[in-house]
């Protein structure tokens, strides 16, 4: 029953499958930026991922994968989440480095989300799809970026029925997890909960310290639209997804 609800929930928000716009003229990606803010992202945790989200903006990396698409356009929204969420960017155009670096100051400044103390990736999942509905330029590639710490722990919806739902319209779901001694094991359960879709992977940071490598590597290789390739930095691993 919650699966059917949940689905017929997306179906409304969604409207069509989105692949039946793969034609359009728009953007080369619609991207969702999930992040995890809940209890266990200390303030020194907090200040590393935002900052190494905000850095991967004003990467060379990833201004190169934005100017090799063949509209050189992107949208990118962001959301942090917990028990709730928040939209802390809505969806934002981008079509060079200023834009991008525009972006990442806008981040910079904002103040942290207070959405809660637990974990609720299905929720973030849910959130950032209902996004789509109000993109302001078709993205050729749609895909929600979860990134986090932890298992889900609370939530009405669980993570892997959230994550199939919005595949069934069309939208790919990435993993960052963050490896911790506390929480061993994040990686798998990412693997086989959070992604999903089509070319949908992991990039695992080993530690918060790796984040700011990964989240750079992932952004570039989904802006980009290329298939993940072993030949990474030791911050982090690449893993495809076996059920794509």
């Amino acid at each position: 029953m919650r699966r059917r609800w949940l689905a017929a929930t997306l179906a409304f928000a969604l409207g069509a499958p989105l692949g039946a716009y793969a034609g359009s003229d728009g953007a080369d990606v619609a991207l969702v930026l999930a992040i995890d803010v809940s209890g266990s992202v200390d303030d020194n945790r907090f200040k590393l991922q935002r900052e190494g989200v905000a850095g991967a903006l004003e990467s060379e990396e990833v201004a190169a994968a934005l100017l090799s698409g063949v509209n050189q356009t992107i949208e990118i929204a962001v959301i942090e989440w917990a028990e709730e969420q928040r939209v802390l960017v809505p969806w934002t155009v981008l079509r060079g480095r200023d834009d991008l670096g525009a972006l990442a100051a806008r981040l910079r400044r904002a103040s942290r989300s207070w959405v809660h103390t637990k974990t609720d990736p299905g929720g973030g999942i849910v959130a950032a799809a209902h996004l789509f509905s109000e993109q302001p330029l078709v993205g050729l590639r749609q895909i929600i970026d979860v990134s986090g710490d932890g298992r889900q722990n609370t939530g009405e919806v669980p993570t892997a029925d959230a994550r199939d739902a919005v595949v069934s319209h069309g939208l790919t779901v990435n993993g960052l997890p963050i490896a911790s001694a506390k929480e061993p094991g994040i990686a798998e359960w990412y693997g086989g909960n959070v992604v999903g879709g089509p070319g949908a992977f992991l990039v695992i940071a080993d530690s918060y310290e790796a984040f700011a490598a990964a989240f750079r590597q992932k952004l570039t290789l989904e802006i980009s639209g290329l298939a993940p390739s072993s030949k990474m930095a030791q911050a982090s691993s690449v893993i495809p997804d076996p059920m794509r």
